[in-house]
């Protein structure tokens, strides 16, 4: 109805607002309104919201790449990496219960919410490294981790690739985010690909998602690139703190009841 397909409207709206301001695919914000308020079942939520990261990382892209801010190079050896990672992580959903899965992604939050809080020193000086055969297998193994973790838990992956390439790759924190972006839209097409063999994604419910993302993720970016690097750091590492506790809880309350 009417009131629904609003509601779809600005929910996608604004996880397409996150996903440009931070440089991540929206499913952190995505996935726990799906499971919390509308009340999908973890794997359909992952898996839906992988069809509105793709639209949104594209929107996201675009407006980085115009500012200069994609490092093309380096997004070209994290994907072949994402994507070996997204097939193997589409595969490990299947045999995880819901529960697991959703205390999983929590904690996965808090831990990187941790981290950008108290970010340790850049092996890079700032400095973006030169293309090396050790440079190049780091981006892969980097976009390994990056795809495994999209499929896994129905995001884009760049919650943990931008504390990555800002860390041992010496990225500035809106580079990151734009290079994150350009490569988390393959990766995300292709575990929601994957993942509808088993009925789990819903294609309509995330196109208009996403959709409504890509307006939000164009504003989202242009914010981003005003604004400090730190403050932006600051305000995702406070959200997905957030966000983090409040899946633990869910999952943890959602456990099976122990026999006795």
């Amino acid at each position: 109805d009417t009131s629904q397909v609003a509601r779809d409207l600005l929910i996608g709206f604004g996880a397409g607002v996150f996903s440009g301001a931070f440089g991540v695919g929206g499913g952190i914000i995505l996935v726990p309104l799906l499971v919390l308020l509308l009340h999908f079942t973890q794997k359909r939520a992952q898996a839906t919201s992988l069809v509105a990261v793709f639209i949104a990382a594209l929107a996201g892209t675009t407006t980085y790449a115009l500012s200069g801010e994609v490092a093309w190079a380096a997004a070209g050896f994290i994907l072949i990496g994402g994507l070996v990672g997204s097939i193997a992580g589409s595969s490990l959903v299947g045999r995880t219960s819901d529960h697991r899965l959703r205390i999983g992604f929590g904690l996965l939050l808090i831990a990187v919410a941790t981290g950008l809080l108290w970010p340790t020193e850049s092996f890079g000086v700032g400095q973006v490294p030169s293309i090396s055969a050790t440079v190049a297998a780091g981006y892969v193994l980097s976009g390994l981790v990056m795809g495994l973790l999209s499929a896994l838990f129905g995001v884009g992956g760049g919650i943990l690739l931008i504390p990555i390439v800002v860390t041992f790759f010496g990225f500035p924190q809106q580079l990151a985010a734009g290079t994150s972006l350009a490569v988390m839209a393959p990766i995300a097409i292709v575990g929601a690909w994957r993942q509808s063999s088993s009925g789990s994604t819903d294609w309509s419910t995330g196109l208009r998602f996403g959709l409504a993302a890509l307006p939000g993720g164009v504003l989202g970016a242009l914010v981003a690139v005003s604004v400090s690097g730190s403050l932006v750091r600051i305000l995702f590492a406070f959200t997905l703190a957030v966000v983090g506790v409040q899946m633990v809880r869910s999952g943890w309350g959602n456990r099976p009841a122990t026999r006795t």
